[in-house]
């Protein structure tokens, strides 16, 4: 993250957050529930250090009430997350995580 740049996430998203290691291990994503949460920490980390130097996109009219920008974060050959934000000066609100196994049909063509 550069210096000066804060992420701030909605409570609706901490609580996504805090749900999807478990939810991924309950689905049987991962063997192991560390596995999960190992993943969900890598996700954060990798909106924290990028969100202020990655490409920001417009976001679509269905997502504008999460966000003006979004970005996209790959994290194996089949997902991509959409994280979709608000930006003020070098403040990020992160308002809305999903990806396109669970929004592909919102999302197609977004890249």
């Amino acid at each position: 993250m550069e210096t000066g740049t804060k992420v701030v996430y909605s409570r609706n998203c901490k609580s996504y957050l805090t749900n999807l290691g478990y939810k991924l291990f309950e689905k049987d994503y991962f063997g192991f529930l560390i596995n999960a949460k190992d993943y969900v920490n890598r996700i954060v980390a990798e909106i924290e250090s990028s969100i202020s130097t990655k490409q920001h996109k417009a976001a679509p009219i269905r997502f504008k009430k999460y966000g003006s920008h979004y970005i996209t974060i790959k994290t194996t050959k089949r997902t991509t997350w959409y994280v979709f934000f608000f930006r003020e000066k070098d403040t990020y609100f992160v308002n809305f995580i999903t990806n396109n196994h669970v929004s592909a049909h919102y999302i197609r063509g977004l890249r």
